[in-house]
């Protein structure tokens, strides 16, 4: 599939719940508004499968928090039968106690886990939620063998004073660390206005204390600075013409629509209602296919 700017898309996330454990202050809940219900597993991987028919290559689940799902171990192992490259899902981490071998078993082999602070205080602050179980849970998931990627949304005035404490982490668990801006999306206009901060001097910093630098060809040519071995990215979406110009991400919402671009909701295409009127498979092929034609850019070079 390739849109009407020449993107190619590889990759699919499909948030599986609006649910969620925490209350994050940062979160922008995948850009969704208020759902209509969720998909069964079955209908989550057919969407899958037809997906992967049009040349997508790899999915991850999101939420809300995915592990709220009982058959997300369902999900994962169907997932992987149809054959992706890669199969992974972003949690916050605090239900992964116990949960992890069975992920491992189904095929998971990758997560991300969003952590916003390594201060226990400020964690509760920010989340509701116990540091103690997340850290507790990425430890159990590494142990496995599944490779944790840790992703921090930084806030000025928040969390920017814990950088080498997060390389630290992710080090120790043998995983990888991701720093995200801040978007102003779902968001309090004067939470974004106090606590946005502008990651170009992160980067610098970066490829100071980097031992060498690398380029992510299949994610927006993002830099992947090796600091010690560790492997730390930079996301910077805000106003960044150059992150939209290569996105290769469409999206599904956890009520069954797919979502061409993360910050708008005027341009959803219903996957989940044709398909439980008997759609068939080439139906919800030109379904998607509808959708990346309407995908652009949502920051553009001016």
């Amino acid at each position: 599939m390739i849109d009407p700017y020449s993107r190619r898309i590889t990759g699919l996330r499909i948030s599986l719940t609006q649910r969620c454990n925490l209350n994050c202050k940062y979160c922008h809940h995948e850009g969704e508004g208020r759902t209509s219900g969720e998909m069964t597993a079955a209908e989550v991987l057919r969407i899958v499968k037809v997906a992967s028919s049009l040349g997508i290559r790899r999915v991850k689940y999101t939420g809300g928090e995915p592990l709220l799902r009982g058959d997300l171990n369902e999900i994962i192992k169907g997932s992987v039968a149809i054959g992706l490259e890669d199969v992974a899902i972003t949690t916050n981490g605090t239900l992964l106690r116990g949960k992890a071998s069975e992920l491992n078993a189904a095929g998971l082999r990758r997560m991300n886990v969003s952590i916003p602070s390594l201060d226990p205080s400020l964690y509760h602050s920010l989340t509701g939620g116990d540091l103690v179980n997340t850290i507790s849970g990425i430890a159990e998931a590494a142990e496995c063998g599944i490779k944790i990627k840790i992703n921090t949304v930084l806030m000025r005035g928040v969390n920017e004073g814990e950088i080498r404490r997060f390389i630290e982490l992710a080090s120790a668990i043998n995983g990888s660390l991701q720093f995200i801006e801040l978007e102003n999306l779902n968001l309090e206009d004067s939470f974004f206005k106090d606590h946005y901060l502008d990651l170009s001097k992160l980067e610098s910093m970066l490829e100071r204390m980097a031992e060498r630098v690398l380029l992510r060809e299949d994610m927006n040519k993002r830099h992947i600075y090796i600091v010690g071995s560790t492997p730390v990215e930079v996301v910077r979406p805000s106003n960044n013409p150059d992150f939209c110009a290569r996105c290769s991400r469409i999206r599904v919402t956890s009520d069954g629509k797919i979502k061409p671009c993360l910050m708008r909701s005027d341009n959803l295409v219903d996957i989940l209602g044709p398909m439980r009127g008997g759609a068939s498979d080439e139906d919800l092929r030109l379904l998607f296919l509808k959708a990346v034609s309407l995908r652009s850019p949502y920051y553009r070079q001016t």
